[in-house]
């Protein structure tokens, strides 16, 4: 019961912020987002600490402490700019995200869609990942979105209304597995976000920033069973544009030996994820705990 009213609570809360963010013009919403997303900077001493952490064992030895320091509080503000552009998603018009966001390198996508194999979208929480989702789906093609359910349920089902609003549908990270196959099997489109830490069970260890990092063997197991084509995307800021920029599919490693390709694979996925976070290292999530599981110890 305790539990419940938690997570009522919660809503409620997070009700009350939307409706504040969505009541204000959008120019200043986005500020207001960026201020508290500074905020939670200074006063979040625990996530701060992580990020500071993350920072300086992938970037110590490239950065001073101040460059270090303002990273960090650049990703809170990338955060809290985000949630200001994610909520309006439900109340903006058709034409308005389409103004808001240029798209780059769709016929990468077309390519690889032609070879009726259906098409991985490859990424990552960097930029607005929840805004790239929404935009790529106005050009036609609906995006099977892989992601781990909100603890909260309440959060859980109003923020995947807003994901699944233009065509998109949300696919639950613990049991999408067959359904993904069989969805591009179709020719359908499914988005992965690759760059979070998981249990020792489900992963490979390949390199991140110098470190052994266990990432998610299932993309590409589900490549390799598949032969869909994997396709990086990316959401970058740049002054007042918000660009998605899609690459040319990755060559994927087939030999025939499984254990090998997956691990091949996976590290092809992370280097591309970590050659985008080096670019603009104040849009990726440092807060999570990325390194958390280490090899020989199981996930807790």
């Amino acid at each position: 019961m305790k539990q419940k009213l938690k997570y009522i609570v919660e809503y409620l809360l997070a009700g009350l912020f939307v409706g504040f963010l969505r009541s204000l013009p959008f120019s200043i919403s986005l500020r207001v987002g960026a201020l508290s997303g500074g905020l939670f900077y200074w006063i979040d001493r625990r996530h701060r600490r992580v990020a500071l952490d993350n920072l300086a064992a992938a970037l110590g030895k490239e950065k001073s402490a101040g460059d270090l320091k303002r990273i960090a509080l650049g990703s809170f503000k990338n955060v809290g700019r985000a949630v200001a552009e994610f909520v309006r998603i439900p109340i903006m018009s058709d034409s308005d995200l389409q103004k808001w966001v240029e798209i780059e390198g769709f016929e990468h996508y077309l390519s690889a869609r032609q070879k009726g194999k259906g098409v991985i979208y490859l990424t990552a929480h960097f930029g607005n990942w929840e805004l790239m989702a929404a935009a790529l789906s106005f050009k036609g093609f609906p995006i099977h979105v892989v992601a781990r359910p909100i603890d909260n349920p309440y959060l859980d089902r109003m923020v995947n209304r807003w994901r699944e609003r233009n065509g998109n549908r949300v696919l639950n990270k613990r049991i999408a597995a067959a359904e993904i196959i069989r969805l591009l099997r179709k020719g359908g489109t499914i988005g992965f976000l690759l760059d979070q830490n998981t249990a020792r069970s489900e992963a490979v260890f390949v390199d991140y920033f110098g470190r052994p990092a266990a990432t998610h063997k299932g993309l590409a197991i589900v490549a390799l069973r598949t032969g869909a084509p994997v396709v990086p995307v990316f959401f970058i800021r740049e002054g007042g544009r918000r660009r998605i920029v899609i690459e040319k599919e990755l060559n994927i490693v087939r030999t025939g030996a499984l254990d090998a390709d997956i691990f091949e694979n996976t590290a092809l996925f992370t280097r591309t994820i970590e050659s985008v976070v080096r670019r603009r290292p104040d849009h990726w999530l440092w807060v999570h705990r990325r390194w958390k599981t280490k090899q020989g110890e199981k996930k807790r």
